[in-house]
C-alpha cells in the first residue's frame, strides 16, 4: 500500500473523484474483449483433445471412435461455435450504429457470461478426454483450465452479468412491446379466462 504519494490533479482520471466513471465506462468493451480473449484461450484445448483422441488406443482403435469421447469432442466444438456467434453477432450490433446502449450492455453481458462459461465446459470436457495426463505439466490443458476459470470473475462476475442482462432486458422488452404488437398469449383457446390468470 502507498502512504503519502501525491498525484497532481493533471494526472487524475477524469478529474479528481471522477476515475470511476472512467473505470465504469471502460468495462463495457473490456467485457467484450475478455469474451473474444477466452475463446481464443481455450480453442487449444480443443485441439489437444482432438489430436490426442485420434491417436490414443484403447482396444485396438482410437478413443475417438467411442462415444463418450467423441461426443464430448462433438458438444465442445459446438459450444465455441456458438460463443463465436454470439460474440460477432454483439459486434455487428455495436458497428451497426442501431443498437439502443442498453441493448448494447446486454448483449456484451451476455457474451461475456455465456463464452466464460462455454469455455470452462469445454477445458472440462477436452480434460476429461485427455484423462489423467491432462493434470500434469505434459500438455498444457491444466493451465489452460485455470486461466479460463478467471474469465468468469473479472470484469465483473457472471453474476453481475446476469443482473445487467436482467436489467436491460426488461426496460427492453416493456419499452418495445407496444399495442400495435400481437400479443400471443391471445393464441391460447382459453385466453379470455381472464379470472384464471392470477397474479397476487
Amino acid at each position: 500500500m502507498l502512504k503519502g504519494v501525491r498525484v497532481p490533479e493533471r494526472f487524475a482520471l477524469n478529474g479528481i473523484n471522477g476515475g470511476a466513471a472512467v473505470f465504469k465506462h471502460m468495462m463495457i468493451p473490456e467485457r467484450l474483449g475478455t469474451s473474444a480473449m477466452t475463446i481464443g484461450a481455450v480453442r487449444p484445448a480443443l485441439e489437444i483433445a482432438t489430436r490426442y483422441s485420434s491417436k490414443r488406443k484403447a482396444f485396438g482403435q482410437p478413443i475417438m471412435n467411442f462415444q463418450a469421447v467423441g461426443f464430448n469432442v462433438a458438444d465442445s466444438v459446438m459450444l465455441l461455435d456458438n460463443a463465436r456467434s454470439l460474440v460477432y453477432s454483439t459486434c455487428l450490433a455495436i458497428d451497426s450504429g442501431n443498437a439502443t446502449p442498453g441493448r448494447i450492455r446486454r448483449m456484451i453481458s451476455q457474451s461475456k457470461k455465456y463464452v466464460s462459461e462455454a469455455a470452462w465446459d469445454v477445458a472440462n470436457k477436452c480434460m476429461q478426454v485427455v484423462g489423467g495426463i491432462g493434470y500434469t505439466n505434459v500438455y498444457p490443458l491444466e493451465r489452460i483450465l485455470r486461466d479460463i476459470r478467471l474469465s468468469m470473475i473479472w470484469v465483473g462476475t457472471n453474476e453481475i452479468m446476469q443482473l445487467i442482462i436482467q436489467m436491460e432486458w426488461y426496460k427492453e422488452f416493456f419499452k418495445t412491446v407496444k399495442g400495435d404488437v400481437r400479443d400471443v398469449e391471445l393464441d391460447s383457446p382459453n385466453a379470455d379466462q381472464t379470472d384464471e390468470k392470477v397474479y397476487e
